[in-house]
């Protein structure tokens, strides 16, 4: 059987076991933390430090077929790849790759000089603005300044004003596309849409997306061009925002991405962590005819006394190991550590069908049940 490490257990770590299965891939997790979130979702968990690996741990890593960081701790990271070199280990992680993405004043650089459109930077740009850590992903640290002034405090009072991205604020509507490849060949799957909470988290992904197809061929151009500007082996995904009726870059990640590759796999049948071991165990991408588009609606929520909120993936991220459930409360999946008798859920739901409508009336079904039965004994 083929056989995957994992290495992490939070929001990363979830997404690849998941994927795993749905792969028919023995999935092995390694995480210091005795509750991680992914724990429950590994064929086979190991709680041990990465740092401090007995021999039979090290054993273990030559044996695999594979060795997936799910993971963005530098350190961490860093061992990893120590360890890789002197041990010959499958490492499916572009570890130069993903040094320029996890850095946006890099990443930025680098869609400059390719010529791809980008939100601009302050002081070039006018209010609001976007501030954000250099060295974070997601929404982490993300702030909404309204003017200059406003903007000029925040920046005096920082410790490290360097280190803070401040960039036009954009409106419009988030897109996400992976790509996966080597130097010479990039595959790109499925665009996926991103509906954000009001700290600019990821609460819902939706897809197909309804947009021209001349837009959809333009954002494929711009992540392949993208992963051939950083020599990429292995996977990324880029994000953008349509501004205008022109789709401008907000970052790149080259790590496995949570939530995204799960809508991709329910609207295409595409399995991102299936197209990884292809690459890193056979040097192949081998081309899979994939299903008609499938409506697929994927979102986190959190129900307690007869109300529900859409919520990021940080609520997610904090919760107890999670389990995977088919058909729940009418749901065709659902990821969550509600147990009965539990006064509140908070879990994440699939909803899929062949029209838009299908699924838009089962999610209806299915927030209504959670609204009754929740929270209310």
């Amino acid at each position: 059987m083929r056989t995957i490490v994992i290495i992490g257990g939070k929001l990363q770590g979830v997404e690849a076991c998941y994927l795993a299965k749905k792969a028919g891939i023995r999935a092995i997790l390694i995480d210091k933390n005795p509750n991680a979130l992914a724990s429950l979702m590994a064929d086979e968990f190991i709680n041990s430090d990465i740092f401090e690996p007995s021999d039979d741990l090290i054993e273990l890593l030559k044996r695999s077929d594979l060795i997936l960081p799910a993971l963005e701790n530098d350190k961490v990271l860093d061992y990893i790849e120590n360890i890789g070199h002197k041990e010959g280990l499958n490492i499916a992680f572009d570890f130069n790759a993903y040094r320029i993405s996890s850095s946006k004043i890099l990443s930025d650089k680098l869609f400059s000089s390719y010529h791809i459109p980008a939100p601009v930077y302050y002081p070039e740009s006018n209010p609001p603005y976007i501030l954000k850590p250099n060295n974070s992903s997601g929404s982490e640290g993300v702030r909404l300044v309204k003017t200059r002034e406003e903007l000029a405090i925040i920046l005096k009072h920082l410790s490290c004003p360097e280190e803070m991205v401040v960039q036009e604020y954009l409106e419009g509507d988030s897109y996400s596309i992976e790509v996966i490849g080597k130097p010479g060949f990039y595959k790109t799957y499925e665009i996926t849409q991103i509906h954000t909470d009001e700290q600019y988290d990821c609460c819902r992904v939706t897809t197909p997306c309804d947009i021209e197809d001349s837009i959809k061929e333009e954002l494929r151009q711009i992540a392949q061009k993208l992963a051939q500007a950083v020599n990429l082996n292995g996977i990324m995904d880029v994000e953008v925002i349509m501004s205008k009726g022109i789709p401008k870059v907000l970052e790149i990640d080259a790590r496995i991405p949570s939530q995204t590759p799960t809508a991709v796999y329910h609207t295409t049948g595409a399995n991102l962590i299936d197209e990884l071991w292809h690459l890193f165990c056979e040097g192949i991408l081998p081309y899979r005819k994939l299903n008609e588009n499938r409506y697929t609606i994927y979102e986190h929520l959190y129900v307690i006394n007869g109300m529900i909120k859409d919520v990021g993936e940080h609520y997610i991220s904090i919760r107890k190991p999670l389990s995977h459930y088919k058909g729940y409360w009418g749901a065709d999946e659902a990821i969550t550590d509600f147990k009965p008798g539990d006064k509140e859920l908070v879990g994440t739901f699939i909803y899929n069908g062949n029209t838009l409508e299908e699924v838009i009336q089962k999610r209806s079904r299915v927030r209504e049940e959670l609204k009754i039965c929740i929270g209310r004994n």
